[in-house]
């Protein structure tokens, strides 16, 4: 008996040829492209508003800490001086013991601190030399400075001496009025369309940026899709 020749049937490469491999990598680099840079800046401006608002809250807890201690803020022993030992003298007493901090309260001639901090508009700005600084546990930097009896200005960088150390994008202003305790964002009394203004100190990439704080809070402790990012 003959033996039955065995076919072997054709062999097929079920593998992707270098053409479609290179086309698809040539697609996942575009999506990855697109997709990445927006969500690194979804994950900052979640950052940013996450360490503004624990630092807000912090020294606005100070506060009333410090009214147990000291008993109401219109008896509180404070200067009309504006100089930085005023400065100092104040936050030491007032504040100092009632937050976790990193470094305390030296002027910025004391700390060789770098005064240099740039507009949200990229101008160059510098700090005078009547201000302090002191750092909170998390590496956030207080820069204060006392303008007269009634009110203090408060700069919060959210990541410290590390950069862009700009005002609008790590730097917000919040002024602290020492005859009532209160809190505020510079230009939280505006609206939120002339916050959006180019009027000098609004939240605008024409403007210094020094009223973005008073955006973010009044979006409701978010950065919004028009805020000048």
């Amino acid at each position: 008996m003959k033996n039955k020749s065995v076919l072997t049937p054709p062999y097929k490469n079920n593998g992707f040829t270098l053409a479609e491999t290179l086309i698809t990598l040539v697609i996942i680099g575009v999506i990855a492209a697109i997709t990445v840079p927006t969500l690194i800046t979804k994950y900052q401006k979640e950052q940013t508003v996450t360490r503004l608002k624990k630092a807000y809250s912090a020294l606005a807890q100070t506060t009333n800490r410090a009214i147990m201690d000291y008993g109401p803020v219109k008896t509180w022993e404070i200067t009309d001086e504006g100089s930085a030992e005023a400065s100092k003298t104040f936050v030491n007493k007032y504040m100092i013991p009632y937050l976790s901090i990193l470094k305390a309260p030296l002027t910025l001639q004391e700390g060789n601190y770098d005064t240099t901090v740039y507009a949200l508009n990229g101008e160059e700005r510098h700090y005078g030399d009547n201000k302090i600084r002191f750092y909170l546990s998390d590496g956030t930097s207080i820069t204060v400075e006392k303008e007269n009896e009634y009110r203090m200005v408060l700069y919060i960088d959210i990541n410290g001496d590390k950069k862009p150390n700009k005002w609008g994008k790590d730097i917000f202003q919040i002024n602290y009025y020492t005859n009532s305790g209160k809190l505020l964002f510079s230009g939280s009394a505006s609206s939120r369309g002339t916050l959006l203004s180019s009027q000098t100190h609004n939240c605008n990439k024409a403007t210094t940026g020094l009223y973005c704080g008073a955006l973010i809070l009044k979006d409701g402790w978010r950065i919004a899709d028009d805020y000048p990012w």
